[in-house]
């Protein structure tokens, strides 16, 4: 399903869910989505739920998290900065700490990542949607700019990102979260009327 076909609140409930998926190691989410409505909701984006291992844990996930965005060696760490300039960079913290004062919440949501780490980029493009819920119309074409510029500025870059993950992974479950997260950033760039570099 396409975002196009969701409202605000379920396409802030979407970034929220992907938030997660890319900040946290699997454990109890996985648990999470193996229950309604969240079950629902990501089959319909194209996800999946693994199994368990043979203990009952999702330890094997685990370690693919590590293995693919922490590291310590080749690595595909899920960092706006890495992606953009190649190391870490304060440029894009700042611009963070803008939005975040002019949205008015806490930041990073995620204190464990970096700030520019793709969870915290998601989680707070959901507070930009989620503040935006039950306004006023005209505040409501003022808070669209935001979402638009914050998505130019820090969502816009990931699709090396992703291509990365679904090569490396193909359709395994953090292939398939990076498909997920590709499909859906793709509809909201065409929502948000924001260019997207070429595929």
């Amino acid at each position: 399903m396409a975002s196009t076909d969701f409202d605000r609140a379920e396409r802030a409930a979407v970034y929220q869910l992907l938030a997660r998926l890319w900040a946290e190691e699997p454990g109890t989410l996985l648990e999470q989505l193996r229950s309604e409505p969240l079950s629902s909701a990501w089959e319909q984006l194209g996800g999946f739920v693994p199994e368990q291992d043979s203990d009952g844990t999702y330890s094997s996930l685990d370690e693919d998290y590590c293995r693919l965005f922490v590291g310590p060696k080749e690595h595909l760490p899920p960092i706006q900065s890495v992606w953009v300039s190649g190391e870490l960079d304060t440029g894009v913290t700042s611009s963070l700490r803008e939005f975040n004062t002019v949205v008015g919440f806490e930041e990073p949501w995620n204190f464990a990542i970096i700030p520019d780490h793709l969870g915290n980029e998601l989680w707070a493009m959901s507070q930009i949607l989620r503040k935006s819920d039950g306004l006023a119309a005209d505040d409501r074409a003022t808070a669209h700019d935001l979402a638009s510029q914050f998505f130019r500025g820090h969502l816009n870059w990931t699709d090396r990102l992703l291509a990365a993950v679904i090569d490396r992974e193909g359709d395994q479950f953090y292939g398939t979260v990076a498909s997920v997260t590709h499909e859906f950033l793709r509809d909201e760039a065409t929502r948000l009327a924001v260019p997207t570099p070429p595929e």
